[in-house]
């Protein structure tokens, strides 16, 4: 009965091997990056913030997974998608409230100009 359980418990961590290696997850965390990037992330602060942590998750899941550790670099470029999406994100917002209040203007001018 012993040597069955120890024979369950090794076929158990045989087949809870290591994970495997998160590559899409990863290609697809630094394209968000790079979006976020495009998108104008780096020049509203908060934005700003959001993709250089983004950028940092994705140079520690590199080297989690070089180290092997692709379970814990899963996770982690779930974060930096996480953060590249909400740079993106506020740098889109911050780029449509500029938007609103330079039409606000425009309209403004116009209505003083038609009076």
């Amino acid at each position: 009965m012993r040597e069955f359980c120890l024979v369950g418990v090794a076929l158990l961590l045989t087949a809870c091997g290591g994970a495997a290696i998160p590559q899409e997850s990863l290609t697809a965390a630094k394209a968000a990056v790079a979006g976020a990037e495009v998108g104008g992330a780096a020049s509203d602060p908060k934005a700003a913030l959001h993709l250089k942590l983004a950028k940092e998750y994705v140079a520690k899941a590199e080297s989690l997974i070089a180290d092997g550790d692709n379970e814990e670099a899963a996770r982690v470029i779930d974060r930096a998608q996480a953060d590249a999406d909400l740079a993106l994100s506020l740098a889109k917002e911050t780029s449509a409230e500029k938007e609103a209040q330079d039409t606000k203007e425009s309209l403004d001018r116009l209505r003083k100009q038609a009076q």
